[in-house]
């Protein structure tokens, strides 16, 4: 039951940053068009794929390293320190190493690259932190955090990210020989309510991304 919301929730994302567009086409914000599009179709190959026993990790694999390297990408469109800017540019090709040397040599293509994932998990989770940084020193204070629509996404990821070096983690305990089933179960259950989680914080996003053009137009 739990897959199918999660899903209806991601699908959801999609459709309503596709509807409200026009509000965000002048905003950072409208790169999760084709991201979110790229992201629900291969959600449903996936889930179309286990239904009939198929496991396609080099599907995933591929998939969560674009997705590293987009929300990194927003974080370098979004950080102002000429830092950590820096910081988030460098890391993209690092990363692509890491995975690429992960997949060559370490875990395989035919397995869940768990150790890249949690180490680009861990760096959403820095970049996260340094968004909420600079948000909150006096000369970016201007506007009130709630208002900006990549709080809320960056609230999204930040729970999301953190979920997942939590319970990718304990992946192996949990898929332990004395509690596999139940592990995996409670695995599943934990990773689609933190996927209903970050697709919530999108949605809002875009939603307030509206608002705030409205409320901007009213003014003039």
């Amino acid at each position: 039951m739990l897959t199918y919301i999660y899903l209806l929730v991601q699908a959801s994302s999609f459709f309503v940053c596709l509807y409200l567009f026009k509000y965000l086409k002048n905003s950072e914000l409208k790169y999760f068009l084709p991201y979110l599009f790229l992201t629900l179709s291969i959600e449903m190959v996936g889930f179309w794929q286990s239904s009939h026993g198929i496991k396609n990790y080099f599907m995933f694999n591929v998939f969560t390293t674009v997705e590293f390297i987009f929300y990194t990408f927003l974080f370098y469109r979004h950080l102002r320190k000429k830092i950590f800017k820096q910081f988030a540019l460098a890391f993209i090709p690092f990363y692509l190493v890491a995975v690429a040397y992960n997949l060559a040599f370490v875990q395989g293509m035919n397995y869940f690259h768990t150790y890249t994932f949690l180490l680009g998990s861990f760096f959403i989770v820095v970049f996260c932190c340094l968004f909420f940084y600079e948000s909150v020193l006096p000369e970016h204070l201007n506007t009130k955090l709630t208002m900006q629509p990549f709080f809320w996404v960056c609230t999204g990821l930040l729970l999301f990210y953190l979920g997942s070096v939590i319970i990718n983690a304990l992946f192996e305990y949990l898929r332990s020989f004395d509690m596999q089933k139940e592990g995996i179960r409670i695995y599943g259950i934990i990773n689609q309510s933190l996927n209903v989680i970050l697709y919530s914080s999108f949605i809002f996003a875009f939603i307030l991304c509206r608002n705030n053009n409205k409320t901007y137009s009213l003014q003039l």
